[in-house]
């Protein structure tokens, strides 16, 4: 899920050189402890998803897996939704 925050904010401002997604996540918590983006260097909290395990789930759809397609052209690019 970190990628693909990491590569909206990428393509939402093109002019950004750097990203890097921190995500904290504790036992017996629902949202994550920590959200933020280090975007150029400057920390910006993570809005607009829904960081909890069931949304990160839901937004990938891993409970529908296709074993062939990323058996065949790897789990980077061919279309998944992580990209």
């Amino acid at each position: 899920m970190g990628r693909r925050i990491a590569v909206d904010i990428l393509e939402q401002r093109p002019e950004v050189q750097e990203v890097m997604v921190q995500l904290a996540y504790a036992i017996g918590y629902d949202q994550p402890l920590q959200a933020t983006a280090i975007v150029d260097g400057e920390h910006e909290f993570i809005k607009g998803y829904d960081l909890s395990p069931k949304g990160i789930i839901n937004f990938l759809e891993l409970r529908k897996p296709i074993f062939g397609e990323t058996a065949g052209f790897g789990h980077m690019g061919a279309g998944f939704k992580w990209k």
